[in-house]
């Protein structure tokens, strides 16, 4: 009887390995997409983080040109001087935050027109470019690294056509 208890115990005990090493392996399988997933998160949330400063600093970048505006025309009015300097000053600081966010003001005249940075306004021909060039910003363009938060409105300087075309 013994022997029929050891038998016995061993099919069981043989089984219980096979369990523990199912267990084992599918808790493995588990713990490893739990970091994938924690990664997948982390990397999402990051993501939203960087959407939501962009969209902030595309607002502050509209505020930071009505401003800029503002203090041009009070240097030809005859504005009080206090006004102007406070103007100036809260101008300044807006300035000084958006270059801390890494905001930049894209300096485009005379580099070459590409459709994905710049929005064309305007096209003139011209015998002085090889290529479509911006010939005039009319308006800024901000980036943030290679991010850019607001296109430039350019005007597009054009190779002329050859007669013989």
């Amino acid at each position: 009887m013994v022997c029929g208890m050891s038998e016995e115990g061993s099919g069981s005990l043989e089984e219980l390995r096979a369990q523990n090493r199912e267990l084992v392996e599918r808790l493995s399988y588990a713990m490893a997409e739990v970091e994938n997933m924690r990664r997948v998160m982390e990397k999402e949330v990051r993501r939203a983080e960087q959407a939501a400063a962009e969209r902030l600093l595309r607002k502050l970048i509209t505020v930071y040109e009505d401003l800029e505006r503002v203090v041009k025309g009070l240097e030809t009015s005859a504005a009080p001087p206090a006004l102007a300097q406070a103007v100036e000053m809260v101008y300044r600081e807006l300035q000084n935050i958006l270059a801390s966010e890494g905001v930049e003001k894209m300096d485009v005249v005379g580099k070459e027109f590409n459709p994905f940075d710049h929005e064309a306004v305007e096209y003139i021909d011209s015998d002085n470019v090889t290529v479509d060039t911006v010939a005039e910003a009319l308006s800024n363009g901000y980036r943030m690294g290679d991010k850019i938060l607001k296109p430039p409105k350019v005007k597009v300087a054009r190779p002329k056509k050859q007669s013989g075309d």
